[in-house]
């Protein structure tokens, strides 16, 4: 189900070959992952990649997250790249990708002009536990509101205040909420999956949902799922991809929102 612009389905192929390695990595080292956002909805919706997607998802629980780092700096093959903070100095997100070697993608929002990695790539999320749903609430009050800020011209009063009510008013709640998720991570053991009910995206990707664990805990192996191969996609997909993009998700959007994300893609080797 490849894209029928060239461009944009040579990309897809080489994302479809870094997924099929991340499946593989994970599989032969017991490693929970599953395909995730608008992968998900291209698994369930079109059975392979939305036809205008240019990018990749999957996520880990952040044990098999961390492990995964390790060990795909080892076991990735030689045209492949694990892009983080360690590996990339210039790179400036906080979670994972695996680039391509000799390829091009450019995002919006990027120049392609910055000293860091810009192959062809899939994201790697890793996911926290999270106790209350009142934490993911202020994590979303904070992201919403930094979005919020960015609407309105520098200089402005309602800039001013969205900025300072993102960044300071809920400073001192964000840092008791991060100091929190660190120590539920350090203490896993005491804090196991049975006792927390939300399971999201990392404080630091930015994006936190209410998703409950059961919701994709445990995954399952669907087979033939996208392009053809079999990958692992969340215990309750549905209600995700509803709670994502809306009880209609599985209608395809006006074609002026079929829109893809890079400004430039190139494959070049």
């Amino acid at each position: 189900m490849f894209n029928e612009d060239k461009t944009v389905a040579a990309a897809q192929k080489v994302m479809l070959e870094i997924l099929q390695e991340i499946h593989k990595i994970c599989v032969e080292n017991n490693l929970t992952y599953w395909l995730e956002a608008g992968t998900l909805l291209g698994a369930v919706r079109h059975k392979g990649f939305i036809p205008w997607d240019d990018d990749s998802d999957v996520s880990m629980p952040r044990a098999d997250y961390e492990k995964f780092l390790k060990i795909a700096q080892e076991k990735l093959p030689e045209d492949m790249f694990l892009q983080t903070q360690d590996t990339d100095k210039e790179y400036p997100l906080p979670w994972a990708k695996i680039r391509k070697n000799g390829t091009l993608l450019v995002e919006t929002g990027e120049t392609g002009n910055e000293k860091y990695h810009h192959g062809i790539f899939v994201d790697i999320f890793p996911y926290d536990y999270y106790e209350s749903e009142e934490v993911i609430k202020k994590l979303q009050w904070s992201r919403t509101t930094k979005d919020e800020k960015n609407k309105y011209p520098k200089g402005s009063l309602k800039r001013i205040f969205a900025g300072l009510y993102a960044n300071v008013f809920c400073f001192a709640s964000m840092r008791a909420i991060e100091k929190k998720r660190l120590y539920l991570i350090e203490h896993r053991d005491e804090y196991t999956a049975d006792k927390c009910q939300f399971f999201s995206y990392a404080a630091d990707v930015g994006y936190v949902y209410p998703n409950t664990v059961d919701e994709i805990l445990p995954v399952k192996l669907a087979e033939n799922v996208f392009e053809g191969f079999s990958f692992y996609i969340p215990n309750k997909p549905d209600r995700l991809l509803e709670a994502t993009y809306g009880s209609d998700y599985m209608q395809l959007p006006p074609v002026e929102q079929r829109k893809t994300h890079a400004k430039k893609i190139g494959v070049i080797f």
